[in-house]
């Protein structure tokens, strides 16, 4: 199942309460698409993706809990009022084959 999320907003408050918060990024038809993988009770695999035209330059999201504030950093920190969102880079998959077959 996939699911395409409005804004980086949802994407990261998505990723900053999951149990390994981390987003991955590559690019589809010349657009930048962000996502992360998850599965269902069943064991289907859930996809939540999320389409920009530009790529975020930063190594990491940084998600405020506390402030619910986004900012981005290229060094991971100890701040414990934040969640520290490694961006990995992905050079190819077929889970967002659906995405280029709109």
């Amino acid at each position: 199942m996939y699911f395409k999320l409005k804004t980086l907003e949802d994407m990261v408050k998505l990723v900053a309460f999951s149990p390994a918060p981390m987003l991955q990024h590559t690019v589809v038809e010349g657009r930048q698409v962000y996502f992360i993988q998850s599965f269902s009770i069943v064991g289907k695999p859930l996809v939540y993706y999320l389409e920009r035209d530009e790529k975020l330059e930063s190594k990491y999201v940084v998600y405020n809990r506390f402030n619910d504030t986004i900012s981005f950093s290229d060094k991971p920190g100890s701040d414990g009022q934040s969640v520290y969102i490694p961006i990995i880079e992905i050079e190819k998959t077929n889970l967002l084959d659906i995405i280029g077959r709109r």
